[in-house]
Parts: C-alpha cells; sequence; structure tokens
C-alpha cells in the first residue's frame, strides 16, 4: 500500500492572489475512490474583487472541485473543513500550492501518477447579487453556469448550451455539475449553458442579440424604465421584467470568459461548438412596436408574472405568429450571424414529435395549419425544417426525438421536453460523438 498526496495545484507566476473557504468533502474517511471522481470543493476569490476584474461577474460563485486522478481509499486530511461560513466564504486562507488536502490510499503496485489531485473550476453568473445561495456546488440563480479543468496549458475549447429545459440537466448533470462531460473527455476543455429562465433563447432572439449595437441596447433600456415604471408594477414585477430586459440586452455568445489554469487567467477561445434547441421556436413572439425588438417568453412563466408585465407586453408589444416557415427564415439568418462571429461547429437539439398527452381521435375539427393548433404535428414540421437546415448549412442534429423513443418516451421523456438521467446521458455521448467527429479539440475520449 502506499499513500498519493492530493496537493493543490499552481495557478501560474502571474496570477492575483487567491484566497479560499474551508473544504467541503463530498465523501468520508474510506470512500473507494474512483479515477476522476470529485471528492470536495471550496469556494475561491482571485484578486481584489472590482467592476472589471478578474471574474468579476462570478465573484461569489466561483469554486473549485477536486478530483483524484487516481483511484483508491481516500483519507481526509484533519482541519481542513471548519464547517459554518468557513467553508463557504473565500476568507479562510491564502491559496498555498502544495498544501495536502488528504491522500488516496493505492492498492499494492499501482502508479501514484504524480500528486493525485486534479482541479475542475465552476462559475455561475447570477441573475440579481442578492440571489444568494453557497450551500452547495453552483447553487443559487444563475443566468450562466460554466466549467473547465484548471490543470491545461493552452486556452480550452468552448461548447456552449443555448436552450430551453430539454438542456438544463443535461449540461449541468444530476450530481456535481459538469463533472459528466469532463469524466469523459481529456481536456482541455470549456463548458458554458446559459439558462431560459425568463427568455426563450428562439433563433430571432438570438440574432437580434449578436447583432444589437450599444446605441439600440440603450434604446431598449430606457424605454423599458420609462414605460414600465407608469404601470405601478409591484416588487414581483420588477424582478420578472428586469431579468427579462438584462436577458435582452445581453448576447452570451459575445461576452469575453476568462478561464484560471497552469498558465494563469487567459482568456478562453471563442464559441468552438454551439447545442441550441429547435423547441424555442415558440408558435408566437413578442415584437415591439416602436424599437421592433423580439421577446420570448414561455407560455407558464406569462401566468406566473404579475399584471403589470402583462399590461406592458399588451400595451407594447405586438403578439406575432411564428409558423414552421418563420423559423426556418430565423435559422438562416441566425446560422449566417453565428459563422460571421466565428462560431465554430452548429449542432441543433430536435424535439419530441410524439408526446403521451395527445388523445386526438380525429383533425377535422382543428383549422388548418395543423401546426398552430397542435403541438405534436408542430413538433414534427419543425423537426423535418430542420432537416432541411442541417443539409442547407453543415449543422449537426441531436437526436432527441429518436433517442427518447428507443428509450421509451413514456418513461424518459413523459411531457415531450423533460428527459430522464438515462436520456441526457445518450444525448451527452452524441453530443460528444458529434464534436469528435466535427475535430473540435479537447473532447477527445479520456
Amino acid at each position: 500500500m502506499s499513500l498519493v498526496p492530493l496537493k493543490l495545484a499552481a495557478f501560474g507566476a502571474t496570477v492575483p492572489p487567491v484566497v479560499r473557504s474551508g473544504i467541503r468533502w463530498i465523501h468520508d474517511d474510506g470512500h473507494a475512490c474512483r479515477a476522476n471522481e470529485i471528492v470536495a470543493w471550496c469556494n475561491v476569490r482571485v484578486g481584489v474583487p472590482t467592476v472589471n476584474g478578474t471574474f468579476s461577474d462570478e465573484a461569489r460563485d466561483l469554486q473549485i472541485a477536486f478530483a483524484t486522478r487516481v483511484a483508491g481509499t481516500l483519507k481526509r486530511g484533519a482541519d481542513t473543513s471548519l464547517g459554518g461560513f468557513l467553508d463557504r466564504l473565500p476568507e479562510l486562507e491564502r491559496w498555498q500550492v502544495g498544501q495536502t488536502i488528504g491522500h488516496v490510499e493505492l492498492r499494492a503496485g499501482e502508479d501514484a501518477n504524480g500528486h493525485a489531485l486534479r482541479p475542475m473550476f465552476v462559475a455561475g453568473r447570477r441573475v440579481v447579487e442578492v440571489a444568494e445561495d453557497r450551500s452547495g456546488l453552483l447553487t443559487g440563480w444563475h443566468d450562466r453556469l460554466r466549467a473547465w479543468w484548471g490543470d491545461g496549458d493552452a486556452p480550452p475549447s468552448t461548447l456552449m448550451g443555448l436552450g430551453i429545459c430539454d438542456q438544463s440537466t443535461l449540461f449541468r448533470g444530476d450530481a456535481v455539475p459538469f463533472h459528466d462531460w469532463f469524466a469523459a473527455t481529456r481536456g482541455p476543455a470549456h463548458v458554458v449553458f446559459v439558462p431560459d429562465h425568463v427568455l426563450a433563447p428562439c433563433a430571432a432572439v438570438l440574432t437580434e442579440q449578436l447583432r444589437r449595437t450599444p446605441d439600440e441596447a440603450r434604446a431598449i433600456r430606457d424605454d423599458f424604465t420609462q414605460t414600465f415604471a407608469r404601470l405601478a408594477p409591484s416588487p414581483e414585477d420588477w424582478m420578472f421584467a428586469g431579468s427579462l430586459v438584462a436577458a435582452v440586452l445581453r448576447s452570451p455568445l459575445g461576452e469575453r470568459l476568462e478561464v484560471l489554469g497552469t498558465s494563469g487567467v487567459v482568456p478562453a477561445r471563442g464559441v468552438d461548438a454551439l447545442v441550441l434547441s429547435v423547441g424555442a421556436e415558440q408558435p408566437r413572439l413578442w415584437r415591439h412596436r416602436t424599437l421592433g425588438y423580439a421577446i420570448s417568453v414561455h407560455g407558464y412563466r406569462l401566468k406566473e408574472a404579475g399584471p403589470a408585465l402583462s399590461s406592458w407586453l399588451l400595451r407594447e408589444f405586438e403578439s406575432v405568429r411564428q409558423g414552421v416557415d418563420d423559423a426556418r427564415r430565423d435559422y438562416d439568418a441566425l446560422i449566417a450571424a453565428l459563422r460571421a462571429h466565428g462560431v465554430g461547429a452548429i449542432l441543433v437539439m430536435n424535439a419530441m414529435s410524439t408526446s403521451s398527452y395527445d388523445d386526438v381521435t380525429t383533425y377535422a375539427s382543428y383549422d388548418a395549419p395543423l401546426s398552430t393548433m397542435i403541438g405534436s404535428v408542430r413538433a414534427k414540421e419543425l423537426n423535418l425544417m430542420l432537416h432541411d437546415v442541417a443539409r442547407a448549412h453543415d449543422v449537426s442534429i441531436v437526436d432527441n426525438d429518436a433517442m427518447a423513443a428507443e428509450l421509451g418516451a413514456a418513461r424518459h421523456l413523459t411531457d415531450s421536453v423533460h428527459g430522464s438521467g438515462a436520456l441526457h446521458a445518450a444525448l451527452r455521448a452524441d453530443i460528444l460523438r458529434i464534436l469528435r467527429e466535427r475535430g473540435v479539440a479537447g473532447f477527445e475520449p479520456v
């Protein structure tokens, strides 16, 4: 038997001082670790927080998860966890390169492969800073979440998910956030997910975000503050509407992202691969009557919002029907904008085209086109449209429809949108297959 130390990594000579919280252990002493299994994490802060400083918009939700490079028996270090807020706030002590926080006991004859600790960074940008929750890894209300291995020398390749809730747990995973991606890839890789909490990322909205000028953004912001305040909104209305407009004004595809690793703080490369969801193409858009910009909001969100938001939409926006041909036009425009922006591989998740909720025995009572009346018909037509887009623009389809049918949609995709862990594992494997076939670096198998 031999003990391999779990040592804190180095992050480059030019990195500002790093401070950390206590270590929060996932497993007890004696746990049988797998190679690359996450066993602990801590909160960290890089340098002094400033408005435009390093990780400034993720300063309170920047964490390092620790993976063991080798399999063996976990031996936790003494006094690494003090509990309470000392395990939540990055105020306990300076990051000490080479500090041993525990050991892995190897079986006889196994190779230690150097020190056994591998850092995986996770970071979240909060919708609002007061949305405070440090109870776990990436807990809280975030409008962007991301992760990367912290031991790579080169800038990592970036995979971004910009979909609806069909992507949420697919990207984040069920247990340790994002770890399912990194357990299957050699790296260096950087995985980003942008949730659809208030704004559905349909093609029209994404294209406008990419092309919007600072003057246009300023006009949208000024118009919102002037018109919405007249409606005597409640605090809940302000929170929803403010989050919605903030999401409209931000282009996730154009944001500069930095990563920390052995070479220090370096900018991530542009988006090397993007995963979209055709399910984001809803039957209706809200288009501003004077400024012309589009908003797409899930119907159930509008029902949860207060009366001021509904009044604002009805007064200031026009409800525009979006047929399948309109979705095709919007996809053509979006893909052209993405190519011009330098986005690499483009993948689109198709929609589940059958539903366990369908009980239609005859279509005679429905007006044409059926895609405006029946969700499963619209999904089928969107999927057909997506095949035309894929052929025309060299886009890859992530076949959610076929995988759900093969696994059994009644059990693994019961409402046609929200999938099971088994379905998401299959989809994740298919996305990785596509990335490897398209030669996206960093996502090669371990």
